[in-house]
């Protein structure tokens, strides 16, 4: 069958002057095709060129996999015994003349960049990840379905997370009984391994729960985690004190919580990404923790986790009916505490909307 993203991509090529793009597996592939391929140690490739139909380089074990996805494509499949330059020969052979091939600059891996380069001769390979990536920036209403579903989940999985915890249990503990409760309420996996931080821990903002530490009475408590529906994840954080908070956690998380707060009130179309970090990150600052901040203030959020667009300043980029971003401000005070609060917002028409409505509140538990 046709593939109208696949026929999108073809058009833009010839205004990028490219001729050829190479796509591996991942959000990406998955996007365009509806496949979930895995990178592994045989190439897995999707050529789309401007003028004819797609060719996919596949191990002889994918073909019947790929074939369920009743793409128009040509495939061009090599066996474990003949090795794969051959098919890459061959690919060139259907596509040549080519000049200039875009390639997945985070994602594809040198072995299969060379095998390229060593089939179609005299080209110039770019990074064409900004590009690519482009076609997935407004989300549809099928999209954000999926997105409001892993949010769902999530959340859910969060309240009953929160009954659970109390003073003698591991950071460990917590985050395998998290885990539970995403697959209980019905996540097909988990957007990344959860984090789930205690007390100085936490200051980490991308840090590793412990197994030999017991919450105690005052500690800063964060979770930051997601759901996986239909490849789309959520990225949601939330801070909790546990039995007691301090008049410093207490400035720390109202200041964090303020700048979140301002920055989903501003979201908005038109509005660049350096305005929306700058704002935010300014809020921050103002509040006497300048030192304190170490981030910007989020990023895309979709078939990746992080994903364009990215929420910093110097990105001139603007948001756009559809976009779908977290908004994560946070401040990390070392071998302290650490406050963190991640919405998962879409941009509408007119402003945004929070996919999240986990209680932002200060609470003690």
């Amino acid at each position: 069958m046709t593939n109208k993203k696949i026929n999108k991509l073809q058009a833009a090529l010839i205004d990028e002057n490219l001729d050829l793009l190479a796509i591996v597996p991942g959000s990406n592939f998955l996007y365009l095709t509806g496949g979930n391929f895995h990178l592994m140690e045989r190439p897995t490739i999707l050529l789309i060129s401007k003028n004819i139909k797609p060719i996919a380089i596949l191990p002889v074990l994918e073909v019947d996999s790929f074939n369920k996805l009743k793409l128009d494509a040509d495939i061009i499949e090599w066996q474990d015994s003949d090795g794969y330059q051959s098919a890459f020969n061959k690919a060139y052979e259907k596509l040549a003349p080519i000049k200039k091939i875009g390639i997945e600059g985070q994602r594809m891996r040198v072995f299969e960049s060379q095998a390229i380069e060593k089939a179609f001769k005299n080209i110039e390979i770019i990074n064409a990840h900004k590009f690519i990536n482009k076609i997935r920036l407004n989300k549809d209403e099928a999209e954000i379905n999926n997105l409001q579903k892993a949010v769902n989940i999530a959340e859910t999985s969060l309240k009953e997370t929160i009954k659970f915890v109390e003073e003698g249990k591991t950071e460990i503990e917590i985050k395998n009984f998290l885990i539970q409760q995403l697959y209980r309420y019905g996540a097909e996996g988990i957007a990344f391994d959860p984090i789930v931080l205690a007390s100085d821990n936490s200051a980490l903002p991308h840090g590793h729960s412990r197994k030999d530490y017991k919450i105690r009475n005052g500690d800063c408590l964060l979770f930051d985690f997601g759901a996986t529906v239909n490849g789309y994840h959520s990225d949601i954080t939330r801070t909790f004190f546990v039995k007691s908070v301090s008049d410093e956690q207490k400035n720390i998380y109202e200041a964090v919580l303020r700048a979140n707060q301002i920055g989903i009130e501003i979201s908005k179309p038109g509005l660049t990404l350096h305005e929306l970090d700058d704002t935010v990150l300014k809020s921050l600052a103002d509040s006497n923790y300048r030192e304190l901040i170490v981030h910007k203030t989020g990023h895309g959020l979709g078939l990746d986790v992080h994903e364009d667009p990215y929420v910093m300043r110097k990105n001139h980029d603007v948001l756009e009916e559809g976009m779908v971003i977290t908004i994560e401000p946070g401040l990390y005070k070392k071998g302290s505490l650490g406050v963190r609060i991640e919405d998962d917002v879409v941009i509408t028409k007119s402003g945004c909307k929070s996919l999240t409505t986990f209680p932002k509140q200060l609470t003690i538990i």
